[in-house]
């Protein structure tokens, strides 16, 4: 008869396979790991690269006072509300805080002075906005003395990406939740 042909043991090549297969696993887990880390990166990236910051000042000169808004980011602003304060409470009627400051007799109205709003519009890299502005008189120096440090505005504005931001006059930019900007994404 013939001689017996030894067959391999099913057992001796299994470590190898076992030790292969865990070394992909853990290949594809490191590969995994590398492509969630860039991904997080590029929209970091993405995000600085259309980051709006919204500053407010407010400038005297010779010809007058103005409370400006300045988009100094590289990206534009989807503005929410605006609101103008007095004291800490929202103004409704510029003209009626103006009679409140100065006096109906010395108390002018919009033809005197300049006042824009740019809520739910969108700001541009790099526009500014005279958000009031007077030029000077007797009663316009009355009313901004009496004002200083009583008028402060707020504005709310978001990213493209739906990142939102509140800023205002008298203190910092913080970043929020979200704004009503009216502005379609």
């Amino acid at each position: 008869m013939g001689e017996k042909v030894q067959q391999p043991d099913p057992r001796s090549g299994s470590n190898f396979d076992r030790m292969a297969s865990v070394f992909a696993v853990a290949l594809s887990l490191a590969a995994l790991f590398v492509s969630l880390v860039e991904v997080s990166s590029e929209r970091a990236q993405q995000r600085a690269e259309v980051w709006p910051h919204i500053q407010i000042d407010q400038s005297y000169s010779e010809a007058g006072f103005r409370l400006r808004m300045v988009n100094k980011g590289v990206g534009p602003a989807l503005m929410g509300q605006l609101v103008l304060l007095h004291n800490g409470q929202p103004v409704q009627d510029v003209d009626q805080l103006i009679i409140e400051t100065i006096g109906a007799e010395r108390a002018f109205s919009y033809d005197r002075y300049s006042m824009s709003d740019p809520s739910n519009s969108v700001v541009a890299p790099g526009d500014s906005l005279t958000l009031f502005g007077v030029s000077w008189d007797d009663s316009t120096r009355e009313l901004i003395r009496a004002w200083n440090g009583a008028i402060d505005i707020d504005v709310c504005y978001c990213s493209i990406h739906e990142d939102c931001w509140q800023a205002s006059l008298m203190g910092s930019t913080q970043r929020v939740e979200r704004c009503d900007t009216g502005v379609a994404l």
